[in-house]
């Protein structure tokens, strides 16, 4: 009876992280237009003022979604060209149970120095093997020995420390009028069209980076 409840849940918890994906797939869209995206508008910016200090990009992502992983393979290539002045994050939303236990997964990974070690091996086993996570135990299993063990993954995971970082990310993510990912932010004040594609996105946001910092040099 107990292994019954056990796949039921499994499948509850499939179906509602599939549901999610769609929901955001949809409202992402309808958000976009929102925006003012167009084909000939390569990014939107935003009514804020200029930052200083370094040229802040961060991707929001999600490991459930398949485009974000084929972006992920292009800025593995694309950041080590950014030039110097630019600090580069990802943030894993998590709007949805599933994503936000993934996204306390990625910042644990990130807090011990072991994401590079799973970073493919997550996006590899939900997309290319079906593998779904549900609970911090079965990411525990899947990490150990990859650059972290079982016990201080699940110990960090837990902590209030990775709750607090996961919550502002996703109130970044809100603040910002964001629905759906990936998404590429430059200085909070510039979102990129991924309408144009992947390759073409990372070009723009290039662009916008090295006009930031020219901006910032009195150039």
């Amino acid at each position: 009876m107990v292994k019954r409840k056990d796949n039921v849940a499994r499948v509850r918890n499939g179906i509602l992280s599939a549901v999610a994906v769609v929901i955001a797939v949809v409202v992402g869209y309808g958000l976009y237009y929102g925006l003012g995206f167009s084909s000939n508008n390569p990014y939107v910016a935003l009514d804020k003022p200029d930052a200083t200090g370094e040229v802040e990009v961060i991707a929001y992502f999600s490991y459930v979604c398949p485009h974000c992983r084929s972006l992920e393979k292009r800025i593995d290539g694309w950041r080590p060209g950014l030039p110097d002045g630019v600090a580069f994050d990802r943030v894993h939303v998590s709007y949805s149970v599933s994503n936000r236990l993934l996204a306390k997964a990625y910042r644990t990974l990130v807090r011990h120095d072991a994401l590079h070690a799973n970073h493919e091996r997550l996006f590899r086993a939900i997309h290319d093997r079906n593998r779904q996570f549900n609970t911090p135990a079965e990411l525990a299993d899947f990490v150990d020995g990859h650059g972290i063990d079982r016990e201080t993954f699940l110990r960090t995971m837990a902590s209030s420390r990775i709750a607090r970082e996961v919550a502002v990310g996703e109130r970044r993510f809100v603040d910002l009028g964001l629905a759906s990912v990936p998404a590429l932010v430059v200085d909070d004040k510039y979102i990129v069209n991924m309408g144009v594609g992947r390759k073409q996105a990372l070009n723009v946001a290039e662009d916008l980076v090295r006009e930031l910092l020219a901006k910032r040099a009195g150039g």
